[in-house]
């Protein structure tokens, strides 16, 4: 599988609380690199519903580690979900 990158689907599988994080298990889409961390590594601004910042902030966007995102197919659009509905809940 290629390694993460910027329009993949993720599910948050650790955070910086590790395994206990309130954003773990929530599902989002990788939307670019941020950079280079000393202890973490590479970082990626997410985005998704109701995800809890390092302040303790709930928004649709947090940056996360390579490490804490687990790639996973993207949901499949049904009659209620069309791809528009979905792209306009991402934007």
């Amino acid at each position: 599988m290629k390694p993460i990158q910027a329009g993949d689907h993720a599910e948050i599988i650790e955070g910086a609380l590790g395994t206990k994080g309130p954003n773990v298990g929530k599902m989002v889409r990788v939307v670019s690199l941020r950079g280079e961390h000393s202890e973490y590594g590479r970082i990626w601004k997410v985005k998704g519903q109701g995800l809890i910042s390092e302040y303790g902030a709930v928004g649709t966007t947090v940056d996360c580690a390579q490490s804490w995102l687990r790639k996973i197919e993207p949901p499949k659009p049904s009659a209620e979900n069309s791809t528009k509905k979905e792209v306009e809940a991402l934007e």
